[in-house]
C-alpha cells in the first residue's frame, strides 16, 4: 500500500520543527529578549490563534507560531533559572562528589554538588594533587568534603575555539572551582537539599561503582574500558589509541551508550519475558510483561547515568510499548519526533548537545532510508539466503545511518570514515554478544567458577573486537580528514537529502503526491 505525502499524517513532525526553531532562535537572542516578553508574546498570539478559528489556514500557521514562541519561553525560562549570583570572595562550601576522581596533569577533575546557602549547585572542580599523602585517590563518588576556595562562573580561555563555557551551562553546571590541596577535607554532608532526582542519579552512581569493582575482578584494564562502557557507560578507562581507533573506523557509536545498547536490553527482556508468559500465561500476561520490561529498562537509565541519548532510546521505546499494546503502528518518523518534543519540553539545551542530535538523526536516517537500500538487492525468502540476509540487512542499516549522520560528523569533528559499513559488521555483532554476557557475569558473580569462563568469553570478543578495528584503522584512506563545511551547507545537505528521498520512494512505488 502506497503513502501519501501529507504533513496532517506526521503532526508529531509539523510541531518539533517550530518548536526546535523557537530554540534556537530564543537561545541566540538571550541577551535582547527576556523571559518576560517571551510570555507575553505567546499569550497574545495563543489569544489571537482563537479568535481566527474560523479561518483555518491562518490559525494553522498561527498555531505553529505559538509552538515556535514556546521554544522559545522554554529555552528563556531555562536560561533565567540557572542564573546565580557567585560571592566575589572565597567561601566555605560543603559538596558531595558527583564522579570519580580523574588525573589530568596536576590536578584531578571531579563534578561536585555544592551545598550553598540558596540551592544546591553543580560544579565542575579542579583539585590540585598532593603527591605526598595523595588524598585524593581516597575519593570517590558519593563522598563528601569540606573546602574553601572561589566559586566562579564558567568562562572560556582567552585563545579557546570551543565555547566550554555555554557547554558547561547547558550540561548544568552552574560554577567551576579551583581547589589547593590544602584547602579541602573530609566531611559528612546532608543532602536534604537535593531534590528526589538528584539524589536518586547519586545513589545509582555509587551503586555504579559497585558494579565496576565486580568487573574489575574478572577484566584487565583494556578489556574492563570496552565492558564498562558498553554496559556501564564510563568510559574514562578507554585509552586514547583505542577511541582513535573507533573512531577512524566509524565505529565509535558502540562505545557511547544509545538506541543500540537499549534495543539489545530491550530485546533480551521480551525474549525472557516472552518465556515466561508462555510457561505461566495467567502470571504473565502481555501487559503486565510490557510494564516490568519498562520498569527495568528505566531502572538501568537511572543506572547508567541518564545521559541525553540514553533517555532519548528509553522515552521512545516507551512509546513503541504503549502503541504495541494499542496495536498500532510501532515505530515511525512520527514516534521520533514525539520523543524529541518530549525531550525538548524538559529540557531544552539537549537540542544543541552532540549526541542528542546524532542520535536523531540517525534514528530519522535509518527509518527514511533503511527499506529503500534493503530493497536494492532482491533477496528471496529461502531459510540458505538468511545470513546473506542479515549481512546486508546491517550494511543497509550503517548506510542509512551515515547517509544521515555523515555530514554532522564531519561538521562537528571534520572527519568522514570510510569503512563504516565494515566496521558494524564487526561491532555491531560483538556489541550485541558483550552486553548480554556481561549481564550474565553480573548475575552469576557469587558462582566465581561459572563467572571465570564467562568473563574469559567476553575478553575474547573484546580483544577480536578491538584487534579487528585497529586493522581496519591502520588501513589506508580510512577516513577523510579535515573536512570544513559551515551551517549554511550542513542545511542544504538535509534539505538534498530529504528531496531524494522523495524521489527515491516515488520511484520505488513507496509513496504517492496527495
Amino acid at each position: 500500500m502506497k503513502k501519501k505525502i501529507d504533513l496532517l499524517m506526521y503532526p508529531s513532525v509539523k510541531l518539533l520543527m517550530p518548536l526546535a526553531l523557537g530554540i534556537a532562535v530564543g537561545d541566540m537572542l538571550e541577551e535582547y529578549i527576556t523571559p518576560v516578553v517571551w510570555w507575553v508574546m505567546m499569550v497574545c498570539m495563543i489569544i489571537i490563534t482563537y479568535f481566527t478559528w474560523k479561518m483555518k489556514y491562518i490559525q494553522s500557521l498561527l498555531l505553529l507560531s505559538t509552538v515556535f514562541l514556546i521554544g522559545g519561553t522554554l529555552v528563556s525560562m531555562k536560561r533565567q533559572s540557572s542564573e546565580i549570583r557567585l560571592p566575589d570572595t572565597p567561601i566555605t562550601f560543603k559538596a558531595v562528589l558527583l564522579s570519580n576522581p580523574i588525573v589530568h596533569g596536576k590536578v584531578v577533575q571531579v563534578d561536585l554538588m555544592a551545598m550553598t546557602k540558596d540551592r544546591p549547585i553543580m560544579v565542575r572542580a579542579s583539585i590540585l594533587r598532593d603527591t605526598i599523602t595523595n588524598r585524593y585517590r581516597t575519593l570517590q563518588i558519593g563522598d563528601g568534603i569540606e573546602a574553601t576556595a572561589y566559586l566562579e562562573k564558567p568562562m572560556n580561555f582567552s585563545d579557546a575555539t570551543f565555547d566550554y563555557a555555554r557547554w558547561l551551562k547547558r550540561h548544568g553546571y552552574l560554577a567551576e572551582t579551583f581547589i589547593l590541596y590544602n584547602q579541602w577535607q573530609r566531611a559528612k554532608v546532608s543532602l536534604r537539599q537535593m531534590n528526589f532526582l538528584q539524589r536518586t542519579s547519586l545513589a545509582a552512581g555509587i551503586y555504579r561503582l559497585r558494579l565496576m569493582k565486580l568487573l574489575e575482578r574478572n577484566f584487565d584494564r583494556t578489556h574492563l574500558a570496552i565492558v564498562s562502557a558498553m554496559t556501564l557507560g564510563e568510559k574514562s578507562l578507554i585509552d586514547k589509541d583505542v577511541k582513535e581507533d573507533y573512531s577512524l573506523t566509524g565505529a565509535s557509536h558502540v562505545l557511547a551508550l544509545s538506541g543500540l545498547h537499549l534495543t539489545i536490553l530491550y530485546g533480551l527482556l521480551v525474549f525472557l519475558l516472552g518465556k515466561c508468559e508462555r510457561l505461566f500465561p495467567r502470571l504473565f500476561r502481555k501487559a503486565v510483561c510490557e510494564i516490568l520490561i519498562l520498569l527495568i529498562l528505566w531502572g538501568y537509565v537511572i543506572l547508567v547515568g541518564m545521559s541525553s541519548s540514553v533517555i532519548r532510546s528509553a522515552v521512545m521505546l516507551t512509546i513503541y510499548s504503549f502503541v504495541t499494546l494499542l496495536n498500532r503502528a510501532r515505530l515511525s518518523v512520527n514516534t521520533l519526533a514525539l520523543t524529541a518534543i518530549i525531550l525538548l519540553i524538559i529540557n531544552p539545551y539537549q537540542l544543541f548537545d552532540i549526541s542528542f542530535q546524532l542520535s536523531f538523526i540517525s534514528v530519522w536516517s535509518i527509518l527514511l532510508f533503511y527499506p529503500l537500500i534493503y530493497e536494492l538487492i532482491p533477496l528471496g525468502k529461502g531459510k540458505l539466503l538468511s545470513p546473506v540476509r542479515w549481512v546486508w540487512g546491517m550494511i543497509a542499516v550503517s548506510c542509512a545511518a551515515q547517509l544521515g549522520t555523515a555530514p554532522l560528523i564531519a561538521y562537528y569533528f571534520g572527519r568522514v570514515s570510510t569503512v563504516f559499513a565494515i566496521s558494524s559488521l564487526v561491532a555491531v555483532p560483538c556489541t550485541m554478544v558483550i552486553i548480554p554476557a556481561t549481564f550474565c557475569l553480573l548475575i552469576l558473580t557469587p558462582l566465581p567458577s561459572i563467572a571465570y569462563y564467562v568473563s574469559k568469553f567476553i575478553s575474547i570478543i573484546t580483544e577480536y573486537m578491538n584487534t579487528s578495528l585497529h586493522w581496519l584503522a591502520s588501513l589506508p584512506y580510512t577516513s577523510i580528514e579535515n573536512i570544513h563545511i559551515t551551517i549554511l551547507q550542513l542545511f542544504i545537505y538535509y534539505f538534498m537529502l530529504m528531496a531524494i528521498w522523495i524521489m527515491w520512494s516515488f520511484l520505488a512505488g513507496k509513496i504517492e503526491f496527495k
